[in-house]
């Protein structure tokens, strides 16, 4: 999967430095994670400093390109691509809060929320910020691991991230693709935050991570589910 970035910041390294790919997903070896070639079974990227937490390694050892299309994206997402996007406990709709679309040099594409804007592109992967703190980040690997969540599981031996906590690592439905996510919460700055990364495997030669953070006192509102559910159900991938 996507290697993860394990320590402070969303998308620093774990503790041996950065794993897997650059734009890791996750558990299915597409991790979203540290940036590199080759993405490993997929490093957190909860654990690094960057905004969304995920550092994502790309695959095919690109760092990331640069956007398409900046945060202003092109054509509104409504109701986003087909599936759910729950994060495994909440099944909601689809997803129609997306006022925008973000497209990726690496081609893919997700709705963006009101208030939500695309930062930047690393090693780790595509970086966005949205209102009250929360995060996001896009990883990616051209060479995902085939089980996602030991992938997670192993990745999360290197989790440095302050007062780590798992809350779980499973499998999940999402859209037919293997895919397990990775909960956890930690501190920051003095705030508790909480963050998934669901990692997924598309095909043989395509992973990806996503790795949502907002407070942990905001987790039970119903603008962040609605937000989960809106950012997991738009993402579309490389086509």
């Amino acid at each position: 999967m996507l290697a993860l970035t394990l320590g402070g910041g969303d998308d620093s390294g774990a503790k041996n430095g950065k794993s897997g790919d650059t734009k890791a997903a996750a558990s299915n070896g597409v991790t979203a994670g540290s940036g590199g070639k080759g993405a490993t079974s997929g490093s957190h990227t909860d654990s690094g400093d960057k905004t969304d937490g995920a550092t994502g390694s790309a695959g095919d050892g690109s760092s990331g390109s640069a956007p398409n299309t900046d945060a202003s994206g092109s054509a509104a997402a409504t109701n986003g691509t087909s599936g759910t996007g729950g994060d495994g406990k909440e099944s909601g709709s689809s997803g129609s809060t997306a006022v925008q679309t973000y497209e990726g040099g690496q081609g893919f594409k997700i709705g963006l929320p009101k208030g939500w804007k695309y930062q930047s592109t690393d090693d780790a992967g595509a970086r966005f910020t949205g209102p009250d703190g929360q995060k996001l980040l896009v990883g990616w690997t051209t060479t995902p691991k085939s089980d996602p969540v030991a992938d997670w599981k192993n990745q999360e031996g290197y989790m440095v991230r302050s007062q780590y906590k798992r809350v779980r690592i499973e499998k999940v439905d999402y859209r037919g693709w293997n895919t397990a996510d990775w909960e956890f919460t930690y501190q920051d700055g003095g705030t508790k935050y909480r963050s998934i990364d669901r990692g997924f495997v598309v095909n043989d030669h395509l992973g990806y991570g996503l790795m949502y953070t907002a407070k942990a006192s905001d987790w039970d509102s119903e603008l962040r589910k609605d937000t989960w559910k809106t950012l997991t159900a738009t993402f579309q991938p490389k086509s």
